[in-house]
């Protein structure tokens, strides 16, 4: 190390000193990120299990998770965050665990009963996921993907910021896809007809629903969302 003195007994204490504290920093190091994997993990695989008692796949939650990144990168999101929301949009449907598989595979119009019971995965998913900090953006989305904007949304009618912007971002990532993917009661549309109803509106989707900057970020990469779509096809 070219150091010219004589190494005293001070000298080996403190490189001594400074060898324990930077072997503990790897050790906490690596501790993290086991936890991190196995937080990753269980997020995952409760997402499968959601997936299994609803009429989409894997490659659904794989795209609801690209759009939201790509999305969180257009509004600014710093790093962490984006991980975050990339990991964490995933969990949007897992309370769908605990609805009934007639009512979610149902080709018809729910009843007024069946669509509240639909409404509550919003609930049982918070549920499910718990209060743990590092889920925290996990468990907001679960809750409140399906709040709108203008207040129309459910299950708690929040309106503009009230919602956490992890939720405002998975709603149209989620909406985007619902739309682009055929369903048991609808037909797959195609990008354009995608965009003009998120846009313009069509009644049941309206540009209303959705936050003024989210949805500005969609129309500026709307068509980094068809390249994703097309690559994460079923």
């Amino acid at each position: 190390m070219n150091y010219k003195n004589v190494v005293t007994n001070y000298d080996v204490g403190i490189m001594k000193a400074l060898t324990i504290n930077f072997d503990l920093m790897e050790n906490i190091k690596y501790k993290i990120n086991e936890l991190e994997g196995v937080f990753e993990y269980t997020t995952n695989a409760l997402a499968r299990a959601a997936e299994a008692n609803d009429d989409t796949t894997g490659k659904h939650i794989k795209r609801v998770n690209t759009f939201a990144k790509l999305l969180a990168k257009e509004l600014g999101m710093d790093r962490t965050f984006i991980t975050k929301i990339y990991n964490a949009a995933q969990m949007h449907d897992v309370g769908k665990i605990y609805i009934d598989k007639n009512i979610i595979s149902k080709p018809g119009k729910l009843t007024n009963a069946e669509f509240e019971e639909m409404q509550k995965h919003t609930v049982y998913g918070e549920r499910i996921i718990g209060d743990s900090e590092y889920l925290k953006m996990s468990a907001e989305i679960a809750r409140s993907h399906h709040e709108k904007y203008d207040g129309t949304g459910y299950p708690d009618g929040k309106k503009g910021d009230e919602i956490p912007i992890a939720a405002r971002i998975v709603f149209l990532a989620d909406i985007y896809d619902a739309l682009r993917s055929q369903r048991t009661y609808k037909p797959e549309f195609s990008h354009e007809k995608t965009y003009e109803i998120i846009t313009l509106g069509d009644g049941r989707v309206n540009p209303e629903h959705f936050d003024p900057r989210v949805l500005n970020a969609f129309k500026s990469i709307h068509m980094d969302f068809d390249r994703a779509y097309r690559d994460l096809k079923d």
